[in-house]
């Protein structure tokens, strides 16, 4: 039986992709056969054989002679660059990121700090102490998203949260930069505490003025990265990372919390 989207090695091997990246198929687990999976794509046996080839060479399954096709368990680097390809950046830099930050972020404080509940803000103070006690740059990063969008959600915008869910994917890949940079991590997090600050003081004016000076600090500090493609400032700032282990699904939970 065909599968109506699948026409192509091309399209199995975007399918099969797919289905990894999802845990459908999990780590350790075997591909169909080869015979499998013509029959069941009506596909060639050839048209297969190169799309298993592209899996393995994209380092998502362990090809076995003789045996079926594992799939992988994916390093760190491995987990990174595969939320790389699976989302579309469209050429966007650090400089693009930034300043679409400073125009939603800094909004949300300024309402952030007429909104937020008392309880709100003490969850914000919650994730900042966990995030400086962290040593593991993945969970830092993790924390540091959810620093963020713990303010973004006490600003009470529906719009403002969809607009910062829209470029999560690209936040997660420079907060991979921003974290594994000890200089521009030090000066970035202290004003994480001056923004709660000024939230829990009701200064819509500070709390605005802090954020932006927090999330424009890249303009000057991170060299010529700023113009750089996003995609290739992460892959350089995951090779800085030593020791650890993260799955794909990991990295890509951070994208879409």
């Amino acid at each position: 039986m065909t599968h109506p989207s699948i026409r192509s090695r091309e399209d199995l091997a975007a399918y099969l992709a797919d289905q990894i990246g999802r845990g459908v198929l999990q780590p350790g687990e075997a591909l169909p056969s080869e015979r499998s999976l013509a029959e069941t794509y009506g596909l060639s046996r050839s048209m297969v054989r190169e799309a298993i080839r592209t899996l393995d060479e994209r380092r998502l399954i362990e090809v076995r002679p003789g045996k079926p096709s594992l799939v992988r368990e994916a390093t760190v680097e491995d987990a990174v660059q595969r939320m790389i390809e699976f989302f579309d950046h469209r050429g966007v830099t650090p400089r693009n990121l930034i300043e679409a930050r400073a125009m939603i972020e800094t909004t949300a404080s300024g309402l952030a700090a007429e909104r937020a509940t008392a309880e709100e803000i003490r969850t914000v103070g919650e994730i900042n102490d966990a995030l400086n006690a962290s040593e593991f740059v993945i969970e830092r990063v993790r924390l540091d998203l959810a620093f963020h969008l713990a303010i973004i959600r006490s600003a009470r915008n529906p719009l403002i949260e969809t607009m910062f869910h829209a470029i999560q994917p690209y936040t997660v890949e420079l907060l991979l930069r921003s974290l594994t940079d000890e200089d521009v991590s030090r000066t970035g997090l202290a004003y994480h505490q001056r923004v709660l600050a000024a939230i829990a003081d009701r200064d819509v004016r500070t709390a605005r003025r802090e954020m932006r000076a927090h999330l424009t600090l890249g303009l000057t500090m991170f060299g010529e990265d700023i113009d750089r493609n996003l995609n290739l400032v992460a892959q350089d700032a995951i090779r800085k990372i030593t020791g650890g282990h993260v799955t794909f699904q990991d990295v890509l939970d951070l994208s879409r919390s």
